[in-house]
Order: C-alpha cells, then structure tokens, then sequence
C-alpha cells in the first residue's frame, strides 16, 4: 500500500513539472523502421540518476555479422526520477557498416523500477541507424521522458 502511495505521489510529481513540449514529444522512430528483421543486437549495462535531469554511463557490444564489437554509452535525459542499475539487450536496424553505429542517438522512452522494473526505449541516430532496447533495472526511478544516447566504439 506505501509503495503504491508513493508511486502515485511520484507520477503526479511528474505529470505536473514536465513541460507539455517534452511530455507529448514526437517519437523518433517510426513502425515502419523497425518492421524488417534487425541487421544486429546489443547488449549493454548502465548506471542512471535523475532528478527531472539526468543522465548514466555505461558500457555494451554491438553483435553485428558474426562479430562483437565494444562500445561505451553516455547519457542525459529530461524526464524522470530516482536511480537504477540497467541491464538490457537491443535489436539494431538500418546497419550497414560497424562505423555508423557510434554517434548521439535521440531516445523517447518509458519504465519505472520500484526493486526491479523495466522498460523500452527506441533511439535512432543521425546516420538513419535505430535501436530498440528492452532492459531490466533495479533500484527507484521512472522515467517518462526524452533523452540523448552518445555511444563510443571502444578501440
């Protein structure tokens, strides 16, 4: 019963000081991007803290024709609060070579963690490349917002 009181409290904290431009923000993925079989995955980890601003940092690999390549993410988001441990996995789309997977990637996304939680996320980035993420998180967070991915190639 407390957990669901404070979550309540938290999402009409979050309704209330979200401006409306970023709460009703146009997804930058369309269904049509996603629809044919993906080119490669992820998998990554992640660390976030918001506090309406956020942001996380954390490592992943691209799995992309037979072959695993690292990578490192930061992050910052509008949109949220509280602080998670992330673990996911992705499907990639619109990959034709390793090189135009690293890049900033725009992100609309939604999840909440009380414990354990989860949520989906789609980003696509300025060379036409998209990602669909689904990860599990713990810790106390929500996130209801829109955020920037920049991913790293590791050398």
């Amino acid at each position: 019963m407390r957990n669901k009181f404070i979550l309540g409290l938290f999402l009409a904290f979050m309704a209330a000081a979200l401006p409306p431009q970023v709460s009703f923000a146009a997804d930058t993925v369309t269904p049509e991007e996603v629809a044919a079989p993906p080119d490669a995955t992820i998998s990554f980890e992640a660390r976030q803290v918001r506090v309406i601003f956020g942001g996380g940092s954390g490592t992943g690999v691209l799995h992309f024709k037979g072959k695993n390549y690292p990578f490192t993410l930061k992050a910052a988001s509008v949109g949220g609060m509280g602080a998670t441990d992330v673990a996911g996995v992705g499907k990639v789309y619109h990959l034709t070579k390793v090189e135009d997977f690293a890049g900033a990637y725009a992100a609309v996304g939604i999840g909440a963690a009380i414990g354990e939680g989860k949520g989906a996320s789609a980003f696509k980035n300025s060379n036409g490349v998209v990602v669909q993420t689904k990860a599990k998180s713990t810790g106390l967070a929500l996130n209801l917002g829109v955020g920037r991915v920049e991913i790293t190639m590791k050398k």
